[in-house]
């Protein structure tokens, strides 16, 4: 499967080490030099691409109109979804999976905004630590 990340943070890079051990071809963006040489470095099978992931050119040179998937994980709700609107509308990748860093933005992650699958942190972090309580 090809995936396209955008986002080479620590969810960014435990992912792409998860998908590429499972044989996955993956192409990183993000417009942190430093962390995308450090993240190439550790994983040097990956492709990476410097820039603004909301770019048209830069999606289009991280070939997401071939891609399977394409994984949101920028610390920025607005660009999240932005990007998943692009990625549908302008390359209609089939699946756009999008994490939501504010709790209170959830409701606009969904098919609508282009968005096929959320991921809220918070409600993560909750959900676990009830259930080791309960």
């Amino acid at each position: 499967m090809f995936v396209v990340i955008i986002g080479a943070g620590g969810a960014g890079y435990y992912l792409t080490k998860k998908l590429v051990s499972d044989e996955h071809k993956i192409v990183v963006i993000d417009d942190n030099p430093t962390a995308l040489e450090e993240l190439k470095h550790k994983i040097p099978e990956i492709s990476i691409i410097l820039g603004d992931g909301s770019k048209l050119e830069i999606l289009r040179r991280a070939g997401l109109d071939k891609a399977d998937s394409l994984i949101l994980l920028t610390g920025i709700d607005e660009k999240n979804l932005s990007i998943g609107m692009l990625a549908k509308n302008e390359f209609e990748v089939p699946r756009v999976i999008a994490r939501v860093n504010d709790p209170k933005h959830e409701w606009l992650f969904d098919e609508h905004s282009g968005i096929d699958h959320s991921i809220n942190r918070a409600e993560l972090i909750v959900d676990e630590v009830m259930s080791v309580i309960d």
